[in-house]
């Protein structure tokens, strides 16, 4: 696994900028407004998805604890790996 890097000015990369951030969450806000019932939708499921995680999380408290840390490291790679595949690798496959 590789380290995230520190954008580097000197090499092009900016770095953030005050009120970046502020503008990002204003858009996203937008975004939502625009879309109601869709926003919505998804932030059901992202309860959904938070009460599946509790229940995985009690599952892994379940092993012994010299084991626990690997096996909680290979389930968030599990959940990562999935999230990587539906939600950005999929956008590839339909344009």
């Amino acid at each position: 696994m590789t380290a995230k890097k520190r954008p580097d000015t000197a090499s092009g990369e900016q770095d953030v900028r005050p009120g970046l951030v502020t503008a990002m969450f204003d858009r996203v806000r937008l975004i939502k407004r625009k879309h109601p019932d869709i926003s919505r939708r998804i932030d059901g499921l992202e309860g959904e998805i938070r009460e599946k995680l509790m229940a995985i999380k009690d599952a892994i408290d379940e092993f012994p604890s010299m084991e626990k840390e690997l096996v909680t490291v290979l389930v968030i790679n599990g959940v990562h790996k999935m999230c990587d595949e539906i939600l950005i690798d999929s956008d590839d496959v339909e344009e």
